[in-house]
Parts: structure tokens; sequence; C-alpha cells
């Protein structure tokens, strides 16, 4: 059985500056205190994103997601 570690998932959305050049901006940090994987981090942040954003879908405030496990023992980093 595969341990619970504790993940930051980090939204980010893809702008663009006043001269054209694009740039990606974190639009929030969520942690997700007990996981036992990186997807079921990530879906629980979504829908924590999702009600504190008040969207019914995510890509409407984010373009991109990172996962990362903050638990010293275990390195793991995915994006979505």
């Amino acid at each position: 059985m595969t341990e619970a570690a504790r993940y930051r998932v980090k939204f980010y959305k893809d702008l663009l500056s006043p001269n054209g050049q694009a740039f990606r901006c974190l639009q929030k940090i969520i942690e997700i205190g007990h996981a036992r994987s990186p997807e079921r981090a990530t879906k629980a942040a979504l829908m924590r994103f999702q009600r504190l954003t008040n969207v019914r879908d995510w890509r409407l405030q984010a373009d991109l997601i990172e996962t990362e496990c903050v638990d010293a023992e275990v390195g793991h980093r995915s994006a979505a």
C-alpha cells in the first residue's frame, strides 16, 4: 500500500506582456496535506481551486498545473 504524502500544487496562467512577450503567471498554490499519489493530489487541488475561484472549469483561470511532492523522502514532480 502506498504511503500518503504532502503535495504542493501550483496553477499558472499564460499571459502576454504589453510588449507581446509571453510569460507564465502563478495564479495560486494549494497545499494538499495527504494524498496517495500526485494524481490524487492534483484532483483534490483542482476541486479546491474551482471552489476558491468560483469557476466550474479550472481552465478558465489557469493553463498549467504543476504538482510536486514536498515530503523530503519522496521526490516527484509532474505537470498537467
